[in-house]
C-alpha cells in the first residue's frame, strides 16, 4: 500500500469508522431516527474540523517561517508535522545551494580573467566582474545582450563567427583605451561559449621595453666599435702613420674601449640589482666617512672647475655601503658634469623630521619638467649629444633608482631649466642609526 492509502486508512480508522460505531449504538438503543440525527451531526462537527485545520495549514504555508506550526491531533497533526519536516528539509538544501552558488559567484569575480558565458546567438548569459572591465559588460543590465553590439572592435564579430579558436584575438577595451587584452572563444556544453579575455597591458610593455633596451645597447656599443674599427683599418694599411697619428688614434681607441667597458659595467649592475630584491649584506654605514670619499672623488673629476661642499649632519645609515656608495656617486658625478665650469655642487646629509635627507645640488643646465618623470629610465637622456660628451651611459639614475628601492628609499628630483638641479634621496628612520 502507497503513502496515500496509509492515510486514507488512518483517516477512515481516526474518523468515519468512530462515528460508524455511535451511529450503530443510538439505532440499537433509540431507533433509526436518532441513529441518522448522531451520524448526521458527528460529520457535520468532523467536516468543521477538518475545514479548520485546512484554513490553519493555508495560513502557515503563506508564511512557514513566520509563524507556528498549527496544532492539530491526529492524522491531520501527523500531516502537518511531515509536510513542516519536509520544508525545512527543502529550506536548508535552497540554502546550501544559494550558499555554494554565491561561493561560485565569488570566487569568479575574484579570476583575473574576464569569463563570459554566451548562447549559440551570441546573448550574453552571465560574466564575471574582470569582464566587465575588459569589455565594459554590466550584469543584470546586459543580460540577453548580443556581444557584439558592446564590443565594437573591427573584425570582433568575425572573429566569434568563424570556427578557427586557436588563436586569440586581440583588442583595446572598450573601457579604458590604454589596456590590451587578448580574447578566445571556449565550446561551453553543446550550444553555448565561454569567452575568456586576459590583460595582456603588462606583457606587451615588457617586450616593448626589451626590444627597447636591446636596440639601446646595440646603438650605444655600435658607436665606439665603429671608431675602434675604423682606427684598426687604418693600423691594418700599408701607408705609413706617423707617430703622432699613432699615439692619438690610441688614445681614441681607448677611450672608446673604456666607454664600452663602463657601459657592460653599468648593465651587469643594473641585472643584479634588478634580480636581487634586498642588498646581499647591510651595515652601519658611517656617512662622514662617506662623503669625505664623495668629495676626494668629485675633485678628482671636476679637476679643479668647481667648487664642491660638503656637509654632514646626521647619524650614520643601516644599508650595504658598495651600493650607497655607487648611488651618490652617480649623483654627484652627474652634477659635476652637468655644471658649466665655475659653477658649484653642494652634498649634504641631515636628518629631517625624522628622516634622513642626502642631496646633491647644483648650479648646472637644469633639467626640462617635462623630462623629469623618465629620467631614471634605462637610457633616457635629456640631451644626447651632452650625454656622450661628458662620458655617460644613460645608466647612472636608473642604477640610483633600484638601490634606493631596495634601501625603501625615495628619490625627488627639483630642477629648473638654467638654474640647477636638486636630487634629494630620503631614507625612512627605522634606517638611521639611534644617537649614542
Amino acid at each position: 500500500m502507497n503513502r496515500g492509502g496509509q492515510w486514507f486508512a488512518k483517516f477512515l480508522f481516526t474518523g468515519v469508522l468512530p462515528i460508524l460505531g455511535l451511529a450503530v449504538l443510538a439505532w440499537l438503543s433509540h431507533g433509526p431516527d436518532w441513529a441518522w440525527a448522531l451520524a448526521a451531526l458527528a460529520f457535520a462537527c468532523m467536516a468543521l474540523v477538518r475545514t479548520r485545520q485546512l484554513s490553519l495549514l493555508a495560513a502557515w504555508l503563506d508564511a512557514p517561517d513566520g509563524s507556528e506550526l498549527p496544532d492539530a491531533g491526529g492524522a491531520g497533526g501527523k500531516v502537518f508535522r511531515k509536510l513542516a519536516r519536509k520544508l525545512r528539509h527543502d529550506a536548508r538544501s535552497r540554502q546550501a545551494v544559494e550558499e555554494r552558488l554565491r561561493s561560485f559567484r565569488e570566487a569568479m569575480d575574484a579570476v583575473p580573467d574576464g569569463l563570459v558565458i554566451l548562447d549559440s546567438s551570441h546573448q550574453i548569459h552571465w560574466s564575471n566582474r574582470a569582464a566587465g572591465e575588459h569589455l565594459g559588460i554590466r550584469l543584470p543590465r546586459d543580460s540577453g545582450a548580443i556581444i557584439e553590439h558592446l564590443v565594437r572592435t573591427p573584425g570582433f564579430a568575425e572573429y566569434l563567427a568563424g570556427s578557427d579558436a586557436s588563436a586569440p584575438f586581440v583588442l583595446q577595451s572598450p573601457a579604458a583605451r590604454t589596456r590590451v587584452y587578448t580574447v578566445r572563444v571556449v565550446p561551453l556544453g553543446e550550444r553555448n561559449k565561454l569567452l575568456v579575455s586576459l590583460d595582456v597591458t603588462d606583457a606587451r610593455r615588457v617586450e616593448s621595453m626589451r626590444s627597447t633596451f636591446v636596440a639601446n645597447v646595440s646603438h650605444e656599443l655600435r658607436t665606439p666599435l665603429t671608431v675602434v674599427s675604423g682606427f684598426l683599418e687604418h693600423f691594418a694599411d700599408d701607408g705609413v702613420i706617423d707617430a703622432e697619428q699613432r699615439q692619438q688614434f690610441a688614445r681614441l681607441m681607448s677611450d672608446q674601449t673604456a666607454r664600452m667597458l663602463t657601459l657592460v659595467d653599468d648593465l651587469l649592475t643594473l641585472s643584479r640589482l634588478e634580480a636581487e630584491d634586498a642588498p646581499a649584506s647591510e651595515e652601519d654605514v658611517d656617512m662622514a666617512d662617506l662623503l669625505a670619499q664623495l668629495l676626494a672623488e668629485g675633485q678628482s673629476l671636476s679637476e679643479g672647475r668647481h667648487r664642491l661642499d660638503v656637509r654632514c649632519d646626521g647619524p650614520a645609515v643601516r644599508g650595504n655601503r658598495k651600493e650607497l656608495h655607487s648611488a651618490f656617486g652617480n649623483l654627484v658625478s652627474n652634477a659635476i658634469r652637468y655644471t658649466p665650469a665655475g659653477g658649484s655642487i653642494d652634498i649634504e646629509w641631515r636628518v629631517r623630521d625624522q628622516v634622513g635627507v642626502f642631496s646633491v645640488r647644483d648650479s648646472g643646465v637644469g633639467i626640462a619638467a617635462e623630462h623629469l618623470p623618465r629620467v631614471t629610465e634605462r637610457f633616457y637622456r635629456v640631451d644626447r649629444g651632452r650625454s656622450r660628451d661628458t662620458g655617460g651611459t644613460g645608466l647612472g639614475l636608473a642604477i640610483v633608482k633600484h638601490i634606493l628601492l631596495r634601501h625603501q628609499a625615495s628619490l625627488a628630483i627639483e630642477s629648473e631649466v638654467g638654474e640647477g638641479s636638486t636630487f634629494r634621496v630620503e631614507f625612512p628612520a627605522w634606517r638611521l642609526k639611534p644617537a649614542a
